[in-house]
């Protein structure tokens, strides 16, 4: 019998927990500098980490699909989060 193991739960849960501190992050002031780089490094983090583990429920033969493709979904729009951040947020000028 097919059934959700945590690996699952934990491809769904920390991207929601990511996208929540993302939109937190514009309400702290500057004075919280530590913290919306911990949101950051979090997020640069969690995205990989959210998409293979997505990977891995989705081609295990023992496990329902439905939470991995969710986890996938928003693992793919993070990782689309993070390709904005960097191509438009960084100072980097050659």
């Amino acid at each position: 019998m097919k059934k959700y193991s945590w690996i699952s739960y934990l491809s769904l849960g920390i991207p929601l927990v990511l996208i929540c501190s993302l939109l937190v992050m514009p309400n702290l002031s500057f004075n919280q500098q530590p913290l919306i780089t911990t949101i950051v490094v979090a997020l640069y983090v969690g995205a990989p980490l959210t998409f293979v583990l997505s990977l891995i429920a989705l081609f295990r033969k023992s496990e329902k699909n439905m939470l991995a493709i969710i986890g996938l979904i928003l693992a793919v729009i993070l990782l689309a989060v993070i390709g904005i951040l960097a191509i438009f947020v960084t100072d980097y000028t050659p």
